[in-house]
Parts: C-alpha cells; sequence; structure tokens
C-alpha cells in the first residue's frame, strides 16, 4: 500500500481531526478541524473558529500534526501548510509517515528529573481525578497570572483591548515614558520580580525512566500493584521548565537488591503508568524526550566527525625529542629491511623452482620414448634426454 493510499485510509473526507498548531515558546495549541477534500498528500481542512488566538499563527509553510482517533488507538501525521483558502480553510500536504499514537508509550529516555510523588489514602478514582483536574486548573491560572505580571507595562498595554484600562501608575509612571530619556527624570530601574518556582530548589532528582505512558523510578516505598499515586514531575523544558500533574497507578514494585545494598536501604522498581495526565502535558513529555535524544545523536555525530582530527592532535602532540625520533627512524628501517628480506627470498623460491622443477607425466614419457628410438637407430642419448 502507497503512502498516499494510507493518506487516503487514515483521514477520509468528513473525518473529525485534532490540529496541534506550534506556539512560539509554549505548548502546542490544540484545536479540532474537519477534512473538506483530499487528493493523495493534499488535504482541505476546514478550523472550527474563525480566529485563532493570539499568539497562535498558521501561515504558509507551518509544519503541524494532526491527529484522529483517541489515546488508545489513535494515529499522527506531519503537515505542512501550503496554501489558506475561504473561510477558515487551510489546504495542507501530509509529510512523513502516519504513525500510532500508541508508540509514544514505548518512546523513552533515562534521565534525572525532580520528581515529588505522594502516598494517598484516599484511592477512589473520581475523588482523584476531581483532585488532579482543580490542581490543575490552578497550576495553570498561576502560569498564566505569572506569564502576564512578567511581562512590561507597555507589552500589557498592546496586548490588552481597548475597553480594558490599566492601573493610572502604569500609565503615568513607565507607560508614556519618552523613548529618548530626555525631558523626564525617570526613576532608577528596580530588579524584577524573582517569578521563579523555587520550591522544586531542595528536591533531589530521580532517576528515571520516563516515557509518553508512564515512569518508571527506583524509591524506597513499596507501593502494591494498582495503587494510585499523585505525582508532580520537573520537566526542564525550554525556554520555560513546566510541572506535569498526573495521577499514576502502580503496575509493578520488584525489589532491587543491588541498589538496596548500595543504599543500605530497601530499594524498588517502581513502574507508574500514567492514568490522569493532560494531553498537552503527554505531549510535553514525548517533545522534551525528543529534543533530549536530538541532543545525544548531535553529540555522537560530532564525536565521531572529529574523531579523525582528535587523532591527528594527538599524534602532532606526540614526544618530538631526538630519542623518540631516532627510535621511529630506527622502527622505519626494520620495518623496509624486514620487506626488502621477504621479497628476496619470494624471488629466489621461484626462480629456482622454475629451474628445477620436476617433470610431470607427459614429459617423462615422450622422454622415455625419444631415448628408446635414439637406442634402436644407434645413436646414443645425451643425458638431458635420458
Amino acid at each position: 500500500m502507497s503512502d498516499f493510499d494510507q493518506y487516503l485510509q487514515h483521514f477520509p473526507v468528513g473525518l473529525k481531526v485534532t490540529v496541534g498548531i506550534p506556539v512560539p515558546g509554549g505548548n502546542p495549541f490544540h484545536d479540532w478541524a474537519v477534512i473538506h477534500a483530499i487528493d493523495e498528500d493534499l488535504v482541505t481542512l476546514q478550523l472550527s473558529r474563525d480566529n485563532l488566538p493570539s499568539g497562535v499563527k498558521l501561515s504558509v509553510g507551518t509544519i503541524f500534526d494532526v491527529r484522529t482517533g483517541d489515546e488508545a488507538s489513535g494515529y499522527s501525521c506531519r503537515a505542512i501548510v501550503v496554501a489558506e483558502g475561504y473561510q477558515r480553510e487551510i489546504i495542507l500536504r501530509l509529510i512523513g509517515e502516519i504513525v500510532s499514537s500508541e508508540l509514544r508509550e514505548f518512546y523513552r529516555i533515562d534521565a534525572f528529573l525532580p520528581i515529588k510523588y505522594f502516598i494517598s489514602s484516599e484511592q477512589s478514582e473520581v475523588k482523584l481525578k476531581a483532585l488532579w483536574k482543580e490542581k490543575r486548573e490552578a497550576r495553570v491560572l498561576a502560569e498564566q497570572e505569572r506569564r502576564q505580571h512578567a511581562k512590561k507595562p507597555w507589552q500589557r498595554l498592546q496586548a490588552a483591548p481597548a475597553s480594558e484600562e490599566l492601573p493610572a501608575e502604569e500609565l503615568s509612571e513607565e507607560g508614556l515614558w519618552d523613548d529618548s530619556g530626555e525631558g523626564f527624570e525617570q526613576p532608577e530601574k528596580q530588579d524584577e520580580d524573582d517569578q521563579t518556582d523555587h520550591s522544586w530548589d531542595d528536591v533531589i532528582p530521580l532517576a528515571a525512566n520516563i516515557s509518553g505512558g508512564g515512569i518508571r523510578l527506583l524509591l524506597h516505598h513499596h507501593f502494591e500493584n494498582d495503587t494510585l499515586v499523585p505525582l508532580e514531575i520537573y520537566l526542564p523544558t525550554e525556554p520555560d521548565p513546566q510541572v506535569i500533574d498526573a495521577v499514576c497507578v502502580v503496575a509493578f514494585a520488584n525489589e532491587n537488591f543491588a541498589a538496596s545494598k548500595q543504599f543500605s536501604r530497601t530499594s524498588y522498581n517502581t513502574g507508574l503508568k500514567f492514568k490522569f495526565i493532560d494531553e498537552r502535558d503527554r505531549d510535553a513529555i514525548v517533545s522534551y524526550i525528543s529534543n533530549v535524544q536530538l541532543k545525544r545523536i548531535r553529540g555522537m555525530r560530532e564525536q565521531y566527525l572529529f574523531r579523525g582530527s582528535a587523532l591527528e592532535t594527538a599524534e602532532a602532540l606526540e614526544d618530538n625529542t631526538p630519542q623518540a625520533r631516532f627510535k621511529r627512524i630506527l622502527k622505519s628501517a626494520l620495518l623496509l629491511a624486514m620487506t626488502f628480506t621477504f621479497l628476496i627470498v619470494i624471488f629466489m623460491y621461484f626462480k629456482n623452482y622454475s629451474q628445477h622443477r620436476p617433470k610431470n607425466e607427459i614429459e617423462l614419457i615422450f622422454e622415455k620414448g625419444f631415448s628408446d628410438y635414439l637406442k634402436k637407430i644407434g645413436r646414443e642419448p645425451t643425458p638431458g634426454n635420458q
């Protein structure tokens, strides 16, 4: 089956899909759309909204993900915008292979990450899910307020609607300053408020094996299988770190005897599967894994490419004393003498073989017959013909 047939099979006309539009310096913006037409790898989509939010742009050349199905049995494919149509329509070209969303669970890396896990006596899925939603909404709201507060007053003034008025002190003190600095006595610049979340500064990173489907940790606490565990993961994404809130279910908890002996404390390899997690957070984990893997691949590639130059540098830095030069010359002379001797031996062997090679059966029969013929006619055969 060709790629075009696969595109048509997984993205038929009328299908409702999810598009993940990249946002500079933030998580992708997810929205739904409907496929109006498909011709080989060209797809016409109608977006669900007339205007995209501020900061979200979908112009020609933008590359984003098109996803269909649910978390359990979904598919995704990369696409690039080639033209903008009429009334919220865009024309895009599907690029690359169609990948199952389940593969995200097997795309994993080993990393040291600050992680907080909580031993909860509450094991009701309904209550834990409600607490998880409440906690995540509060974190999202706090992050929005932090980003808004981090903006300069004139940036907030530009982004604010016309009906919204900023506080008078912002307009009088900073918003209307003369750019040249002349005519006004500007106050001394104060240090900006530190908006960094310092609650993670004292959290010791744990060795974790993380993927889009779950995480494996080495813990000193033993969890029973199927236990629900609230979890917070500090993800060092760029440009801003991100905290992932999730509720996990224990898949296994096996004692690690080597680690227990090393730390003199019972340790368990604990596998946690994400039970409740926002899909945007899952995408952030997969994106982080991808970026780390790309950095490692680039590092290995650079190490391989510059391996030759490193050897040359090592040779150039080799000892260049008279003793070292004499040793190198003597080594080269011995190698040359051994090669010359070997060639002489080979030459003498083949020369001797060509002069004294044994006669074959046909030659022996011919010489015997010729010698008998000479005797018959009364002539003595020469020594070479006997």
